[in-house]
């Protein structure tokens, strides 16, 4: 029973830590981007050293699996740390951190001489592309020693201008067979599409998940392989290769009646 008891706690960690952990914030001039890692987890255990000292009542979930999140600052190319703060009640939590470090906030800030390595942030979050992982549409990597930037390289994903539904309905509208659809009543077509495409956003592979109409298949798939370009986006500064999923509606009325 016992050794259940330990197992159980043991999946359930795994479990928390799969999930996206909320991210810490970095306010750089007026832009506001978020980090992948804490340059807080530099100090070893120091969730852990967190949560023992905490007194209150407060939350471990799966999306603050640290006990915490912080926001910092970078002012004159230099790392500072601003606040650490509980991810729900929003309770500052920097008495403790004091403590831990051994060092006091200073004009609400402390320099984070202890952060040295390379750390990535985000902005503008793409949405809807991974449960886990934060994919956003512009990255900046940091090289810091003992606090003080030395080095940045920006990375920007590649747009596309049919990532709109709208955009992406009317140009499959366009071009797909319309004479197919001249014995349709009046009907709605939905579909799920998964589209895979390469690191230039030219589409490889388009699979039909769903449709209501499944005879339309091979119509929506070769129109949806038309396409001339999807989004590319980058997980630090690497390709994000992963299968899209579209959900569309198409009115009969619209296919049949397209003049071109």
């Amino acid at each position: 029973m016992k050794f259940f008891f330990i197992l159980t706690i043991v999946l359930f960690t795994d479990q928390v830590k799969a999930t996206t952990q909320i991210s810490d914030v970095l306010y750089l001039g007026k832009d506001t981007l978020f980090l992948y890692d804490s340059p807080l987890e530099e100090i070893k255990n120091m969730g852990e050293k967190i949560l023992d000292l905490r007194t209150d009542e407060h939350v471990v979930s799966s999306d603050c699996w640290r006990g915490f999140r912080a926001e910092w600052k970078i002012i004159d190319e230099v790392l500072y740390l601003a606040n650490v703060i509980d991810c729900y009640s929003e309770k500052k939590l920097n008495s403790l951190i004091e403590e831990i470090l051994g060092t006091k906030f200073i004009d609400g800030l402390i320099k984070a001489e202890f952060v040295s390595g390379d750390y990535w942030v985000g902005k503008d979050e793409a949405q809807i592309l991974s449960v886990y992982i934060p994919i956003y549409k512009y990255e900046i990597k940091f090289v810091i020693e003992d606090g003080r930037i030395v080095d940045s390289v920006k990375f920007e994903s590649i747009q596309c201008e049919y990532t709109a539904d709208e955009h992406l309905k009317n140009f499959i509208i366009k071009n797909i067979n319309h004479e197919e659809f001249s014995d349709f009543k009046e009907e709605i077509i939905k579909i799920s599409a998964g589209i895979k495409s390469d690191r230039t956003g030219r589409i490889r592979n388009v699979r039909i998940e769903h449709s209501t109409h499944p005879e339309t298949n091979s119509l929506f798939q070769d129109a949806i392989m038309k396409l001339p370009c999807r989004p590319v986006y980058f997980n630090k500064g690497e390709y994000w290769s992963n299968e899209e999923l579209i959900y569309l509606s198409f009115k009969t009325k619209e296919l049949k009646e397209y003049v071109r």
